[in-house]
């Protein structure tokens, strides 16, 4: 260990794993890690890598806010927490568990899209440029005082699934730094965020419904920011089928918004404002994915019939 503070981390896996992962890499202290709700598939992994570094583990019943539960946690005597991706609002009461608050970890330039799912949103709206942030909780949803930033450029046809595993292992990496310095130093410098109106990150519920009659350029986005976690569907032939990932050209035409406009062995041309929308993967049913060419193969798409 660098020195003696003592750390506690609640979270989600991927980000808590990998956050995890880090700080016992960096030999900090990891006193304790709370697992997330018992209805999270990947919370034995998260248990299992926190008892094989000697790690204590902690559950809660139904939220991590229950009195019996905090007080648990005030036992522990840790110096500071880490919260690594969460589900649940955390109480004034919990926050004040440990010595020096709570650092929460999110994958936006704050105050920039706050809230649940960021990386949605960032991909849709056509962002270039996108940040991490690590700042104090308080208790309301990432408004506290902000600790570091770190920009970077998003990567052309970057998809939901590909940001957030990136900002995870990004995230890992100014954690660990952070928390040596706060090892050393006993000191996290921090500054208030910016007031004002700015984008938000809700959660999405349900499926996500293509408009053919909306822009090519964002419906390829949405496509995109929906992959792997979200549904982007479409209406053929009386069913739905989700288009995971394609490509688009930009073009004048006349046909009607989600024509199919062409279709060859290993092709289909699907008709949208300002151009045309290429699928490359899509699920058919709950469980057949299947390639262009493979779905070209199966389903036979005629010309002119009308995704909805």
């Amino acid at each position: 260990m660098i020195n003696n503070k003592k750390i506690l981390l609640i979270g989600m896996p991927d980000m808590a794993l990998i956050c995890l992962n880090k700080l016992v890499e960096a030999k900090l202290y990891i006193k304790a890690v709370i697992l997330p709700d018992k209805t999270n598939t990947a919370r034995e992994t998260l248990a299992n890598t926190a008892k094989n570094n000697n790690i204590q583990v902690l559950e809660y019943d139904k939220t991590p806010n229950e009195p019996d539960f905090i007080e648990k946690i005030k036992n522990l005597n840790c110096d500071i927490g880490i919260i690594c991706s969460l589900n649940h609002k955390l109480s004034k009461d919990f926050l004040n568990t440990t010595k020096d608050g709570f650092i929460n970890c999110h994958p936006s330039y704050l105050p920039k899209y706050r809230g649940a799912n960021p990386y949605f949103h960032i991909i849709k709206n056509g962002e270039t440029i996108s940040a991490i942030t690590l700042h104090f909780a308080d208790e309301n949803f990432d408004t506290g005082r902000i600790i570091a930033q770190e920009t970077f450029p998003l990567i052309k046809k970057e998809t939901m699934g590909m940001l957030f595993s990136r900002t995870n292992f990004m995230i890992a990496d100014l954690l660990s730094k952070t928390l040596i310095e706060y090892d050393k130093t006993g000191i996290i410098q921090s500054y208030a965020q910016k007031e004002g109106e700015f984008e938000k990150a809700p959660n999405i519920k349900g499926d996500i419904f293509i408009k053919w009659d909306n822009h090519i350029i964002y419906i390829e986005r949405l496509i995109r920011a929906s992959n792997p976690f979200y549904n982007a569907i479409t209406n053929f032939r009386g069913g739905y089928i989700r288009l995971i990932s394609g490509d688009y050209k930009l073009e004048k035409h006349n046909k009607v918004f989600g024509e199919i406009a062409k279709v060859n062995k290993d092709m289909i041309k699907i008709a949208a404002n300002g151009g045309f929308y290429f699928p490359t993967v899509i699920q058919a049913g709950s469980w057949g994915i299947y390639h262009i060419s493979e779905f070209i193969e199966k389903f036979n798409p005629k010309e002119k019939e009308i995704l909805r």
